[in-house]
């Protein structure tokens, strides 16, 4: 007989918007989130990179979430966050933080674990290396990123001697 009172897991989630599309980082990964305000640019980086920013004395690289998903260029504005994240792939590959520049942080979000599903059921097309799953928010899907995931391979080295400066 199965126990109709055993416990869901859920998860927690900060939500955020690039170019009117919804995505979310898991919150234990998140250090800080931040205004967007001056970054500075890393010469001979992929466009995916929208610069740095300083956080707690350190540099730390910010992907573009609306270029790194192939939206285009798009303006940021006073509503626009950078969240800082760090997680398990960006720590064993010796990454450290990585920042995520957003059009806006929207909500966190509590997520029974049933209700999240492979992206593969979305798309056999979509890229979903950076993607770890999604839930439906009302009939709005919300993808899950992993903020580590997000630097291509060939990226790794530039990106962790950048940080070690």
């Amino acid at each position: 007989m199965e126990n109709d009172n055993a416990q869901i897991r859920t998860h927690r989630y900060l939500t955020f918007l690039s170019a009117g599309r919804k995505f979310a980082v898991p919150f234990h990964n998140i250090r800080t989130v931040l205004i967007a305000g001056e970054l500075h640019p890393i010469p001979e980086f992929p466009d995916y990179f929208a610069g740095t920013c300083v956080w707690e004395d350190k540099a730390v690289p910010v992907i573009d979430a609306r270029r790194r998903f192939g939206f285009g260029e798009g303006e940021y504005g006073n509503r626009s966050c950078i969240l800082i994240c760090e997680t398990e792939f960006a720590a064993r590959s010796g990454l450290g933080n990585i920042g995520i520049l957003t059009d806006t942080v929207s909500e966190m979000e509590e997520m029974p674990e049933d209700r999240i599903l492979p992206c593969e059921a979305v798309s056999r097309e979509a890229y979903t290396r950076y993607l770890s799953g999604y839930f439906l928010l009302g009939d709005t899907p919300c993808y899950i990123v992993d903020a580590g995931l997000m630097v291509n391979d060939c990226d790794i080295d530039a990106v962790r001697e950048m940080a070690e400066r």
